[in-house]
């Protein structure tokens, strides 16, 4: 699959949120291309601006409003993003963002371990994909 045609479809699967995760409880706000990319204080800022760089290289952060968030537990990084309910259990689309969390580990982080989080719209986590 071409990865123009793969970010597209993570694109469509993402929930564009407007409003709602302002708030500080989501760690420090970056903004990246109308991305907003939110990092706890288990990551570093520079690991954060990694990820973001990645993210507008990619495609993934094009233009549109989209949010994410980094955190870390131990040395794994965690890469949370909202998908809309309908694709969170469609097992095609989970082998899609595994692919894309693989994808992010070796781009942005050198291969460490990451995951990547579906989410709902409050950032909740509903099911964690390993490369």
């Amino acid at each position: 699959m071409k990865k123009k045609n793969f970010l597209t479809t993570i694109l469509v699967l993402t929930v564009l949120l407007a409003v709602g995760l302002a708030c500080s409880s989501y760690g420090t706000k970056l903004d990246f291309n109308n991305g907003e990319l939110y990092y706890t204080d288990n990551v570093t800022e520079a690991d954060a601006r990694k990820l973001g760089d990645y993210l507008v290289k990619s495609g993934f952060f094009d233009g549109k409003k989209l949010t994410v968030q980094l955190d870390k537990a131990g040395s794994t990084y965690q890469f949370r993003m909202v998908v809309v309910k309908e694709k969170q259990t469609d097992e095609a689309t989970m082998e899609l963002l595994k692919t894309f969390a693989g994808e992010i580990s070796k781009d942005a982080f050198n291969n460490a371990p990451t995951e990547l989080h579906v989410c709902d719209d409050a950032l909740k986590t509903i099911r964690v994909l390993k490369p």
